[in-house]
């Protein structure tokens, strides 16, 4: 890492990887708001030396860019949960993810020079058994309703806080010659020297406090984190009496782990692949193809209608097509697959492509297809937001497009404890990674679909065992967490879900105030 800012611009593609935290990181009390601000752990902004920023932070409590000016919390979902007659507010969101992003440079904005971005979720709508996955729900009447796409992306939160170089909470020098005893860059220093009790955070979500329990002598975002924490307390202190309770203890607080990032490898062609000289891939590649030369002739080009129901089971082909059938969750698989079995790539838990379409000014034909690669990497072609969205910014009234999206495979880093397992990348739960020529067929599967080229007798067979491979390469690392066998009573995390979740900012990136402002995010629910 250097210290500078954004003053290069990033590769086309960067991949970000969920590294496992030193053991006893996550060994804190956590209800004491205090060690939220120790400088032990050097994730997110807990160290004055902002040259160590770098990438982000996995699940925990968010650490604030801005340490004095926090969003009015707990920060609530806004999707159908909210509108529960009874509560009359929605779930309070769980923290996922943040990233650090400078965009001083690409933006010409010099209050873009330190600038994070934060991502909270529902656990109850994001959840692996939520209808919205579903795609409907049940009225008074017991009728079923379909539920608006974009009802699923009240469900996810995004907020974005940035800072000029000279501010109030971080030194001119970030590289470590900071004074030992610097603390403006902590909410505990803020709310001793402003008087102000909320700055206290939140000893279960780190968010702006509200009061503070006699019982207890923690500070709350409200009574229902408050509750928790006391449940939780007394749970962990029957089962481990000696022990000071984890912060991951707590249902609401994630797994911790550090974000890094690295450039996306490069793509081998299918032809580079063929000619490799490797004969016996290209036997392979021949023996599964699902459209050998010698198979398809002009008779197979135009197949029989009754030959096609029968192929699709009475369905037409459009129906036929999703599902395992969709070119879009090919072309997915196949991209979680791109480095092979050298530069294994399938534990990706985000991809980061800043605004790709305003960083070029003006596409031809040839660049097409790689600004297409460049965007949101969706998991199907259903549940994809239109021309409408993103949404303009509604502070300066700028575009917004697409920044990066939370993958899937974040949701096992998240759910699982990274101590009972061994560590994130566990090297012992083996997954079967696609060879070249497996990850050919998905992609020429993708292109015979999108021709709109009648399927010839035997395509379903093939297609759905290659896809059922691509689908056991890439997850075949659990993603229902259990806290590492804990029971629900002692504090398990809920079952979080989603296809991916595609994050949208402000092209200008406005705002020189340090407040925290939101974005936008459209969430695709998950293939199963």
């Amino acid at each position: 890492t250097t210290c500078s800012s954004s003053s290069d611009l990033p590769p086309r593609v960067q991949l970000g990887f969920s590294l496992p935290l030193h053991k006893g990181d996550n060994d804190v009390d956590a209800t004491d708001t205090s060690s939220f601000d120790g400088q032990d752990n050097i994730l997110g902004h807990t160290s004055p030396n902002w040259c160590d920023w770098d990438g982000g932070k996995i699940g925990g409590l968010p650490s604030w860019l801005n340490p004095r000016d926090l969003p009015d919390g707990p920060l609530c979902c806004r999707g159908p949960c909210s509108k529960n007659i009874e509560t009359k507010e929605g779930t309070p969101l769980r923290f996922i993810a943040q990233l650090y992003c400078p965009a001083d440079d690409v933006t010409s904005n010099p209050a873009a020079f330190h600038r994070s971005v934060y991502v909270f979720a529902c656990p109850k709508c994001c959840s692996d058994s939520s209808k919205l996955f579903q795609n409907q729900e049940h009225d008074d009447g017991n009728e079923e309703k379909e539920i608006p796409a974009e009802l699923l992306s009240e469900c996810v939160r995004v907020l974005r806080c940035q800072l000029p170089k000279q501010n109030d909470f971080y030194p001119l020098i970030g590289d470590g010659e900071a004074d030992d005893e610097w603390e403006k860059h902590t909410s505990a220093y803020w709310s001793k020297n402003s008087k102000n009790d909320q700055l206290n955070l939140c000893a279960v979500c780190g968010q702006r406090s509200k009061g503070k329990c006699p019982k207890q002598g923690k500070w709350f975002c409200g009574p229902h984190h408050q509750k928790e924490c006391l449940r939780a307390s007394k749970q962990h202190q029957r089962t481990n009496p000696n022990e000071t309770m984890p912060q991951t203890y707590l249902p609401s607080v994630f797994y911790e782990s550090e974000l890094v990032v690295e450039e996306e490898p490069d793509q081998v062609s299918n032809e580079a692949a063929l000619n490799s000289g490797n004969g016996n891939d290209t036997d392979t590649m021949k023996s599964k193809s699902l459209f050998q030369s010698n198979d398809v002739t002009d008779s197979d080009a135009n197949l029989e209608q009754s030959d096609l129901n029968k192929l699709t089971g009475n369905k037409s082909l459009a129906e036929a097509a999703t599902g395992v059938t969709d070119p879009t969750t090919l072309a997915f698989y196949a991209r979680m697959n791109i480095g092979g079995e050298e530069n294994d790539v399938r534990d990706q838990c985000l991809r980061y492509s800043r605004w790709p379409s305003t960083q070029k000014q003006a596409i031809d034909k040839d660049e097409e297809k790689e600004e297409e690669e460049e965007g949101v990497l969706w998991v199907t072609s259903d549940h994809r937001p239109d021309e409408s969205f993103p949404p303009k910014c509604q502070h300066c009234g700028a575009e917004r497009a697409f920044e990066f999206q939370i993958l899937p495979q974040m949701i096992h880093y998240l759910l699982n404890d990274p101590d009972a397992s061994g560590d994130n990348n566990d090297s012992s739960n083996e997954r079967h990674v696609l060879t070249e020529s497996e990850r050919a067929v998905l992609l020429e599967a993708k292109a015979k679909i999108e021709s709109g080229m009648d399927l010839p007798e035997g395509f379903q067979e093939q297609h759905d065992a290659a896809l059922a491979s691509a689908r056991d390469a890439l997850l075949g690392i659990s993603r229902k967490g259990d806290k590492g066998g804990a029971s629900a009573e002692e504090g398990a995390k809920d079952g979080l879900d989603w296809g991916t979740i595609a994050v949208y900012t402000c092209t200008a990136s406005c705002g020189d105030s340090g407040a925290y402002l939101e974005e936008a995010a459209w969430v695709q629910p998950p293939l199963d």
